[in-house]
């Protein structure tokens, strides 16, 4: 018998686990709604065609063999000018072009982490960083965002945390899964105590564009006040519907304080050669072109975040707080009733056919009862699944009562 390795064992990712169930029953032929994925091209959204265009003349022109490990040079100079007009000065060599951020993320942290390292990640959370951490047999350490503020992160909290196993804290601003703007002022502080501690700060900042009110400061602008040391993630998979190119990249603020970190991550980048060269080409004419096509994009979802909080707060016993940016809802239920909020959100999708993700999935207490739902659906659709929710919630209550289950 061949057994799998123990890295293997620890690799979780809960957006594409629950998948298997909603299969299951769609082999029985029901009909299901998947609001548990942010892939806006899934539910209809398209790359804008200056970006289509400009990657079929390269393709058709320029060259698309393996590319630099840390990526095409004109790329790379994009995204440095880029970074130096947000106000973070960077150098073309500070930047590495990878496969979505999430390799980013992976390069990153195994770049910096051993078996026993700990890692301050938020929770709620993109599950893609536990993963990595448990993979590398690293610990994860949760601070908690707080709902009843607006999903923000408390300092002391984090300062709380730290200890001489602490390498690095990961902050996701805007937040997947709940959406939330972590203020200027908050970041400030972090970064401070990640100077303090000499702590990584590695900030994942994919939804910054995708704000319906004032976006934050990139980290890497406020880190020029601390001295911190900032591995900044970003990526086209949302704000330009690139999910599936996979183009993403890190940038460095401050390397000269990371010690062998830098040299660690480019090593790690040439070992799997390169990140898909013609999709490349996209992001020199995705960042530098009109942002009218994020504008559009972000009123087209804005729509959809009223419908979806509107419909939540009617429904009795669910409850969310209104998200600040990206297209995503943390949704609180009432009706756990001694349930993992994994059951529940399995058997809503039984009682629904709606598909969401549990919170816990994210970091949450899985006693807690939150669930992420994905709000990019037209709005026939969202309709459609609310009143699946809504039904579902009713025939909870109607039938059973105290300890109902949502079984059918």
């Amino acid at each position: 018998m061949i057994h799998p390795s123990e890295r293997a064992t620890n690799f979780q990712y809960a957006i594409r686990n629950v998948v298997r169930a909603a299969e299951a029953l769609e082999r029985k032929g029901r009909r299901v709604i998947y609001l548990n994925i942010g892939d806006p091209q899934s539910f209809g959204f398209r790359p804008p065609d200056f970006v289509i265009e400009a990657v079929n003349r390269a393709v058709s022109d320029k060259f698309s063999g393996y590319s630099h490990s840390s990526g095409l040079l004109e790329t790379r100079e994009a995204i440095a000018r880029y970074a130096t007009r947000l106000g973070s000065p960077t150098e073309t060599k500070d930047v590495i072009v990878t496969s979505g951020a999430s390799e980013a993320a992976d390069l990153t942290l195994t770049a910096l982490v051993d078996p026993g390292d700990e890692v301050l990640l938020p929770a709620p959370g993109y599950p893609i960083y536990p993963a990595i951490i448990g993979k590398l047999g690293a610990k994860v350490r949760y601070y908690h965002l707080q709902p009843h503020d607006n999903w923000h992160p408390s300092v002391d909290e984090i300062r709380s945390l730290i200890n001489p196993k602490t390498r690095a804290i990961v902050l996701i601003n805007p937040s997947n899964p709940a959406g939330s703007i972590t203020p200027d002022n908050t970041t400030r502080e972090l970064l401070a105590l990640a100077a303090e501690r000499d702590l990584l700060v590695i900030s994942d900042e994919v939804y910054r564009e995708l704000c319906f009110s004032p976006a934050p400061t990139a980290a890497s602008v406020l880190a020029k006040d601390t001295g911190a040391s900032v591995v900044t993630l970003e990526s086209l998979s949302k704000t330009h519907m690139l999910s599936g190119w996979r183009i993403g990249w890190l940038r460095f603020t401050h390397p000269e304080r990371m010690g062998g970190i830098v040299d660690a991550v480019v090593k790690l980048a040439g070992g799997r050669l390169c990140s898909p060269t013609p999709a490349q080409y996209a992001v020199a004419p995705a960042l530098e072109s009109s942002r009218d096509y994020i504008k559009n994009f972000l009123k087209e979802i804005k729509r959809r975040r009223d419908l979806a909080t509107s419909r939540i707060a009617s429904i009795d016993g669910l409850s969310c707080v209104v998200p600040e940016a990206a297209f995503y809802l943390m949704v609180k239920t009432d009706n756990l009733n001694g349930r993992t909020d994994e059951q529940f959100a399995l058997d809503l999708l039984e009682a629904s056919g709606v598909l969401v993700v549990h919170g816990s999935g994210f970091g949450c207490d899985p006693a807690d009862g939150y669930f992420r739902l994905v709000y990019l659906a037209d709005e026939q659709t969202l309709d459609a699944a609310f009143d699946g929710i809504e039904q579902a919630m009713q025939k909870t209550s109607q039938e059973s009562g105290i300890g109902a289950v949502l079984h059918v």
